[in-house]
């Protein structure tokens, strides 16, 4: 099972059947589950695929966010999705469900060919499209197509060649559409015509769950030792180790590249967290800023402050 693959779930199919185990607070009968998510009257029984109900089983179990029990028949939640408390904290679920997509040991031998098992597709596409700038036009498929296959692109040169294809056929950046935004680690139109269309390379939401969730209100950090911390929890960022896998080139150690930079700059203007600069700090971090895109920004700290948005 891979991810992106017509037979995979899409996140919201696989967020129906977490929210009914984390509302139940328990297992349940595989068939019941079925029965509650997936009633008859929203059943297509002339697909040719599986039904939504097995692909969410399916992806979950390669995630290993469900358990089913073959023997009893039961289906449980497993892993880190046992943590979830409450049925309608899907920000929650989102982190948990990134977590999971890009744990590393799903993720074993990413660059040494383009086996997609598991998530490795889609980790793949990830760490591609992060390399871009969210200051640049949108890409959709047609970009994508063009960036990925044309031989002469910058983006064919820098990957190595045993991941290609990314996107073997239009199917994989259709779901590709709805598994980026999900994770944070994209920006899309609310309505998107069943997951079509432009994608834009912001990883805003993901660095800021990410950072709240690491850091206190009130701490203060050091930007470059920020930054290594995010690319460990955020491998798929330029310098992160699945995007080093596939062969993108790591901005520096001391580079944050376009799009987190994009992610902290918008986090300074949304105030969840506060750049500084210190002419004496002995680790100074360089933003890409476009409003001056000649001369990187320096950051020397970054302070995290209380969210105001909730």
């Amino acid at each position: 099972m891979t991810l992106l693959n017509v037979d995979a779930a899409i996140p919201s199919q696989t967020w129906a059947v977490v929210r009914l185990l984390a509302y139940l607070g328990k297992s349940i009968a595989l068939d019941e589950a079925r029965a509650l998510v997936s009633p008859p009257s929203l059943r297509s029984e002339d697909t040719s695929t599986k039904p939504p109900f097995d692909c969410a089983i399916s992806s979950l179990q390669v995630l290993g966010l469900v358990h089913v029990d073959d023997d009893r028949q039961e289906l449980s939640l497993a892993g880190p999705a046992k943590a979830l408390a409450r049925s309608d904290d899907l920000d929650t679920y989102s982190r948990i469900l990134r977590h999971a997509v890009l744990e590393a040991d799903y993720n074993k031998e990413l660059g040494a060919n383009n086996d997609a098992a598991g998530p490795r597709d889609l980790t793949r596409a990830l760490a591609w499209f992060l390399m871009h700038d969210p200051m640049e036009q949108p890409i959709d498929s047609v970009a994508a197509e063009k960036l990925l296959d044309y031989k002469d692109s910058k983006d064919r040169k820098v990957l190595r060649l045993e991941v290609l294809p990314i996107f073997a056929n239009p199917t994989r950046w259709l779901r590709f559409g709805y598994w980026a935004p999900t994770l944070g680690l994209a920006a899309a139109p609310l309505f998107r015509g069943e997951g079509r269309g432009p994608l834009v390379p912001d990883c805003t939401l993901a660095v800021k769950q990410t950072v709240l969730q690491l850091w206190q209100p009130a701490q203060r950090i050091n930007a470059v030792e920020a930054l290594q911390v995010l690319r460990e929890h955020l491998p798929v960022l330029p310098g992160g180790a699945h995007s080093l896998a596939v062969g993108i080139p790591s901005p520096g150690e001391s580079v944050a590249g376009a799009a987190l930079s994009f992610a902290l700059l918008r986090g300074h203007d949304e105030k969840w967290l506060h750049l500084e600069h210190d002419d004496d700090a002995r680790k100074i971090l360089l933003l890409h800023d476009p409003e001056r895109p000649a001369s990187p920004r320096p950051v020397s700290d970054i302070t995290i402050l209380e969210p105001t948005d909730g």
